[in-house]
């Protein structure tokens, strides 16, 4: 049926293309480039039995590329101006399309002043922040299974965790509030097993970021594979605790390239929970224990009841970090930007 339907809308673009019937091409168009990307594999429950894959097809997207730059041919056969550069560029993004989502210049993001905030360098209105986990114990399973989107996992000496939270909005104030407002879901979730996020500033963001990566090339999807080799960087995104795609690379260089995003754009036929790759990246790289943020975001989580002023005290500034208590004695550091970040999370 999905072939058919396929088919269909390619055939109904072409005719109402040439009927001068704009609208219903558009549609068809909408709908041909829906069902190129919408994902076709079946998944199974978290809580039940392992994920079922499903076949992919390339060819849908050959198909629809082929379409629009057909439809360009014959725009500028009927003395088209801009509808044949429209369609010819529309047909290339769908055949160069995992070309593009590779390309890491679509994934550069430029920090924000005295914010936590990173800022899209192709999208404008595309604004990304970083946050740490943090643990109250060593058990990583339990903390970061039920986790969402996108992550970052940095191997090393001491492996971290990181959550890249992205909203769209036209300018900064809007962007921030979105980020706030998602964040603060998800401590909710986190604190009851044991973890806590930290929002990073976006200086330290960028520089945690400005790696020369160079992905690892495998002959498998399966994520075993992909555990078993010595990687540095490793991009996931989780949907229903499930990873459904994920990428590895190694570090070339540190310091010196334009701050990016690392994209998880490798597809798992084969989706496994999250709780099982993070145990067995634990496993191979080891998982940090508890540091001194992890009882200073506890403490403010527990307190969630009490205005925020009495729960946090400022005892004095050097080199940019406030020195920042609660009334417990947990003290750590913090910069203006990830003070008021944490303020209105943990409000």
């Amino acid at each position: 049926m999905g072939w058919a339907l396929l088919t269909a809308a390619v055939l109904l673009m072409l005719v109402s293309f040439g009927l001068g019937l704009w609208p219903v091409s558009l549609l068809s168009l909408i709908y041909i480039v829906y069902s190129i990307r919408r994902p076709r594999r079946q998944r199974a429950s978290a809580l039940g039995q392992g994920p079922i894959p499903g076949p992919r097809h390339p060819w849908r997207r050959y198909a629809a590329g082929g379409a629009l730059v057909l439809l360009a041919m014959l725009a500028l056969g009927g003395g088209g101006t801009l509808s044949p550069a429209v369609l010819l560029l529309g047909g290339l993004a769908c055949l160069l399309w995992p070309r593009l989502r590779r390309s890491l210049w679509t994934n550069q993001v430029v920090p924000m002043t005295e914010s936590v905030l990173l800022r899209s360098r192709a999208f404008p209105f595309l604004w990304h922040a970083l946050a740490e986990v943090k643990l109250e114990a060593q058990d990583q399973t339990r903390g970061v299974a039920s986790m969402e989107g996108s992550l970052l996992v940095f191997a090393g000496k001491a492996p971290t965790t990181v959550q890249v939270v992205s909203v769209y909005a036209f300018g900064h104030k809007e962007a921030e509030m979105k980020v706030v407002k998602k964040l603060r879901r998800e401590t909710r979730m986190l604190s009851q097993r044991g973890a806590h996020i930290l929002p990073l500033d976006s200086s330290e963001a960028a520089s945690r970021l400005s790696l020369e990566l160079e992905r690892l090339k495998l002959g498998t999807e399966d994520f075993d594979a992909v555990s078993s080799l010595p990687f540095d960087v490793m991009a996931l995104r989780v949907k229903d605790g499930l990873v459904e795609s994920h990428r590895a690379f190694s570090i070339v260089d540190a310091g010196t390239a334009v701050p990016s995003i690392p994209s998880p754009d490798l597809p798992q036929e084969r989706a496994p929970l999250l709780a099982e790759v993070v145990e067995e990246i634990g496993k191979r790289h080891g998982w940090p224990g508890p540091d001194e943020y992890s009882p200073f975001l506890a403490a403010l989580d527990a307190s969630r009841t009490e205005p925020i002023a009495d729960r946090l005290r400022a005892k004095g500034e050097e080199a940019g970090r406030l020195t920042v208590e609660t009334p417990g004695g947990a003290e750590v550091r913090l910069t203006r930007a990830q003070l008021r970040a944490v303020a209105r999370i943990y409000g």
